[in-house]
């Protein structure tokens, strides 16, 4: 092969890996999850990192006991970030194909979500109960302003 062509098609790959690169890099920037409590009156979304970006509350939202509010708001933000991650999966996969990056990825993720299928259903409230996540513990008194 002549250097001249070799260097033409070497030219083509590293544009090929680049366009690619741009389109992941959109599409990435598009991913989020979002989730609503069961009795619908607590919505979350969070960004491709699992970041809480927003809380809804529903119109019939009656200032539940903070602890139940705490659980539905963390559960809902459990369950966005697993949405997310497995559209972060999707789109890293269609890029990336399986091996080193996308172990990188999965390793990322958030709640040892696997994004392939291997993993179960965490249960309400991440820890297997019904307790309430103490790492939330403001002794605020239920007020929910400071």
């Amino acid at each position: 092969m002549h250097p001249d062509d070799w260097l033409s098609q070497y030219s083509a790959k590293l544009q090929q890996v680049k366009e690619d690169t741009d389109r992941a890099r959109d599409q990435l920037s598009e991913v989020g999850g979002s989730a609503t409590s069961q009795d619908g009156q607590v919505t979350v979304r969070v960004n491709s990192s699992g970041v809480l970006e927003d809380i809804q509350f529903g119109r019939d939202f009656q200032h539940p006991q903070p602890d139940k509010l705490r659980a539905s708001i963390m559960e809902c933000v459990r369950r966005a970030q697993r949405e997310a991650a497995g559209q972060m999966m999707d789109v890293m996969q269609r890029f990336v194909g399986e091996g080193d990056a996308l172990e990188f990825v999965k390793s990322n993720l958030p709640h040892g979500y696997a994004g392939d299928g291997t993993d179960e259903d965490a249960a309400p409230g991440g820890r297997g109960g019904n307790e309430i996540d103490d790492d939330f513990d403001d002794n605020s008194g239920g007020r929910y302003l400071r």
